[in-house]
C-alpha cells in the first residue's frame, strides 16, 4: 500500500490557506448579516447590471432632484423673510409718519427724516441679500447687488429735486425718477437684472422660477416712501417751512401705508411657491423610497439563511483552529 505524505512546511500553507478563505467567507457573511444586503451583487444578479444600473441612476439624479428643492426652499424662505421686513418697515414708519403730518413739530418731523434715511439703508441691504452667494433679487444677475446703496439713491435723488419748493413737486419727481422707463431707477438704482434668474428643476416634471426682483413696482413703492421720509434728513429742505416738510412726510406715510395690501399680495406669491416646493419635497422623498424598495429587492438577502450559514462558517473556523492547535503540539517523545 503506498501513501503520499505532507510535509510540515505544506501542511502549514494548506492550513493557513483553508483559514485565509473560511475568515474572507465569515467576513462576507457578517456584513450580509449586519446590512441584510448581499455583499456580491454581481454573483446575485448574475452579471445581470441593467436593472441595478437604472435604478442608481434614478437615485443619483434623485439626489440632485434634493439638493436644487432644499435651495429653493431656502431661497424663497429668505425672500419671504425679506418682504416681511418691508411689511414690517412699512407699517411701523406709516403710522408715525400720518401722525407727525398732523403735529407740525419741526423735531419729530426732523427725528422721522433720520430714520427713515436709517430704514432706507436697512431695506437696501435687506434687497441686496444672498443666499448661497446668490443674490436673491437681482434677476438673472445671482452674482451682483440688486440695488445701489441707499446713500446712493437718496443722492441722486437729491439731485433730481434740485430746486424744486413744493411737497407735491418733490413727490412727482420721485415717482418719475423711480417709474420712468430707462429713468434714474433702472439705469442707476436698480443694477440687478431684468431678466428672472432661470427656472430650477425640481424633478422630473416640475420646475420653478422665482422672477421677484427688486424692480418690482411693488418694491418700487416701498422704496419711494422710505426716499420721501429720508430726504427730510436734510432739516434744510424747503428752506425749513415746517409746512412743507409736514405735507411730505404725510404724503411719504401715505405711500407706504397705501402699498401695505399689494406687498401682501407679492408675499403670497412667494407663499405659494413655498408651498408647491414643500409638496414637490414629499412627491420626491415617495420616489426615492420606491426607488431604494426596488434596490434592497434586488439585493437583500434572507436574514435566517444569512445568519445560519454565518454559525455554519464561524463552525469550521474553530475547528480549524482546533485541528491547528493540536498539530502544533506533536511531538515523536507524544507518539511513543
Amino acid at each position: 500500500m503506498s501513501f503520499v505524505s505532507i510535509g510540515d512546511l505544506s501542511r502549514g500553507f494548506a492550513m493557513r490557506t483553508q483559514n485565509a478563505e473560511i475568515k474572507a467567507r465569515l467576513s462576507r457573511l457578517g456584513e450580509e448579516v449586519t446590512t441584510g444586503v448581499t455583499a456580491n451583487p454581481a454573483e446575485r444578479l448574475r452579471g445581470d447590471f441593467r436593472a441595478l444600473g437604472a435604478i442608481e441612476r434614478s437615485l443619483a439624479v434623485m439626489d440632485s432632484y434634493d439638493l436644487a428643492t432644499k435651495e429653493a426652499a431656502l431661497t424663497t424662505d429668505a425672500m419671504q423673510t425679506a418682504l416681511s421686513r418691508l411689511y414690517d418697515t412699512g407699517q411701523t414708519l406709516s403710522g408715525s409718519m400720518l401722525n407727525a403730518s398732523t403735529m407740525h413739530d419741526a423735531r419729530t418731523v426732523n427725528a422721522l427724516g433720520r430714520e427713515s434715511k436709517e430704514r432706507l439703508d436697512l431695506t437696501v441691504a435687506t434687497l441686496n441679500i444672498q443666499v448661497g452667494g446668490r443674490s436673491l433679487f437681482a434677476g438673472a444677475a445671482t452674482d451682483s447687488a440688486a440695488l445701489a446703496s441707499g446713500a446712493d439713491i437718496l443722492a441722486e435723488v437729491q439731485t433730481a429735486i434740485a430746486g424744486l419748493t413744493t411737497a407735491n413737486d418733490v413727490v412727482a419727481a420721485i415717482d418719475a425718477w423711480f417709474d420712468t422707463p430707462g429713468g434714474g431707477f433702472e439705469t442707476v438704482g436698480y443694477i440687478g437684472s431684468d431678466n428672472p434668474a432661470g427656472p430650477v428643476r425640481l424633478n422630473e416634471g416640475n420646475s420653478m422660477t422665482l422672477d421677484v426682483t427688486a424692480s418690482d413696482p411693488v418694491i418700487r413703492d416701498v422704496l419711494k416712501g422710505l426716499v420721501a421720509g429720508a430726504l427730510l434728513s436734510d432739516e434744510n429742505l424747503f428752506s425749513g417751512d415746517l409746512d412743507e416738510r409736514a405735507e411730505l412726510l404725510g404724503a411719504a406715510g401715505e405711500q407706504l401705508l397705501t402699498n401695505t395690501a399689494e406687498l401682501v399680495s407679492l408675499q403670497g406669491e412667494i407663499g405659494v411657491a413655498q408651498a408647491r416646493i414643500e409638496t414637490i419635497g414629499t412627491e420626491n422623498a415617495a420616489s426615492r423610497q420606491m426607488l431604494d424598495l426596488a434596490r434592497l429587492d434586488m439585493l437583500s438577502v434572507d436574514p435566517y439563511d444569512a445568519a445560519t450559514e454565518f454559525q455554519a462558517v464561524e463552525a469550521q473556523l474553530e475547528t480549524v483552529y482546533t485541528i491547528t492547535a493540536r498539530l502544533s503540539r506533536l511531538s515523536l517523545a507524544d507518539y511513543i
